[in-house]
C-alpha cells in the first residue's frame, strides 16, 4: 500500500513538473514572438535619406 502511494504521489509530481515546464517555456515562446512581431515586417523606424541636388 505504501509504495502504492508514494509511486501514485511521484507519478502526480512529474506530471505537475512537466505542466509547469511546458507553461514557462509557451511563455517564454510567447513573448519573444512579440519581441520579434515588429522585426518581422519591418515596421521599425527608419532615418529619413537627405537628397543632395546636382
Amino acid at each position: 500500500m505504501l509504495i502504492a502511494v508514494l509511486a501514485s504521489t511521484m507519478t502526480v509530481a512529474t506530471l505537475m513538473a512537466t505542466a509547469f515546464g511546458l507553461y514557462e517555456e509557451a511563455r517564454l515562446n510567447r513573448s519573444q514572438a512579440e519581441t520579434d512581431r515588429p522585426r518581422a515586417f519591418r515596421t521599425e523606424r527608419r532615418f529619413a535619406v537627405k537628397w543632395r541636388d546636382r
